[in-house]
């Protein structure tokens, strides 16, 4: 779903169908992206980072939502994702504007059959109020939910203590992760169950720079997470670094040779078995599976990562 420049239509896949219309002028997105250590003026980037300005319009009114709407009435999808609300996020909506796009995007989340399946797709978010209506709005109608380890803080922070962490680790501890995620999942699943309509939800990947990790409900829609692990781990290398192949020439291991599976005491150490990288247990009803990442050495590319590295591990266990 994007109202497209017929220039940017031009390098969409023939089997693709984009929907909403043409415009005429394109929305500008300029993307900063710095390495950790690089100086601007007198400050000094604790981590890699982006720095995104836009003038986008159509996506942060959502302006091709209606005629999408039309199309997936029609197409009786497999999957629904829903992603890119972050550009309603610190956007100068009219009172009452941004609640209302959102309480549409709910309907058409409700309206899906229980076949398909309804992935949200986290992002960046600096307003607190923003977050707290996609926990009211959004996330409760889905049954998939993708982030990065800052969108999961964020989210964890949110749901536990209202607001949004203001600092997260770069490469926080998998056992830190683990429990963050268990948590998340149990709140979600707790709030969904009091809202009308809504899905239960059954699978959560968090995707960081050192490892991929999967949470799925046994016995749900979502099937191999093992395969979905280790295709989402391969794609972030080959994302970053602009390639097709995976060149082990530019890539290293940043994450540890074992790792504890919580913070709790008593809580066991899973080794990284160099033969079979993509570790896999149980809890009661959850699957949980983590990969490692072999991280680009050399980036050429972070903006998107998320989107690719997602839907990779989406397309194994649709």
């Amino acid at each position: 779903m994007r109202r497209l420049s017929s220039r940017h239509s031009l390098p969409m896949m023939p089997c693709a169908r984009s929907v909403g219309g043409d415009v005429s002028k394109d929305d500008i997105h300029l993307i900063i992206e710095y390495k950790a250590g690089e100086q601007w003026g007198p400050y000094v980037a604790p981590r890699a980072n982006r720095f995104i300005v836009h003038n986008d319009v159509n996506t942060a009114m959502i302006t091709s939502l209606e005629k999408f709407d039309e199309a997936l009435g029609r197409f009786n999808p497999n999957l629904l994702v829903v992603s890119g609300l972050q550009m309603m996020d610190s956007y100068p909506f009219e009172e009452g504007v941004r609640e209302a796009r959102l309480q549409k995007v709910t309907l058409q989340m409700k309206s899906q059959s229980p076949s398909t399946g309804v992935h949200f797709e986290m992002a960046s978010f600096a307003e607190d109020e923003m977050l707290v209506e996609l926990v009211r709005h959004i996330i409760p109608f889905a049954d998939s939910l993708g982030m990065n380890e800052q969108e999961l803080a964020n989210l964890h922070s949110t749901l536990v203590y209202g607001n949004i962490s203001i600092v997260s680790d770069s490469i926080p501890r998998v056992a830190i992760v683990l429990d963050q995620m268990r948590q998340v999942f149990g709140l979600v699943r707790e709030k969904g169950a009091t809202a009308s309509s809504s899905r239960q939800l059954t699978r959560l990947h968090v995707h960081t720079l050192a490892y991929q990790a999967i949470m799925t409900v046994k016995g749900s829609r979502w099937k191999n997470s093992r395969a979905a692990a280790a295709k989402a781990s391969l794609t972030a290398n080959r994302h970053v670094c602009g390639s097709r192949e995976v060149d082990i020439a530019k890539a290293t291991l940043i994450m540890d040779e074992s790792f504890s599976t919580s913070i709790g005491s008593g809580s066991r150490r899973v080794p990284l078995n160099e033969e079979q990288p993509v570790s896999c247990w149980d809890e009661g009803e959850i699957e949980i599976c983590v990969a490692p990442v072999l991280v680009c050495t050399e980036a050429r590319q972070t903006a998107g990562g998320g989107d690719n590295i997602s839907s990779a591990g989406l397309v194994i266990q649709i």
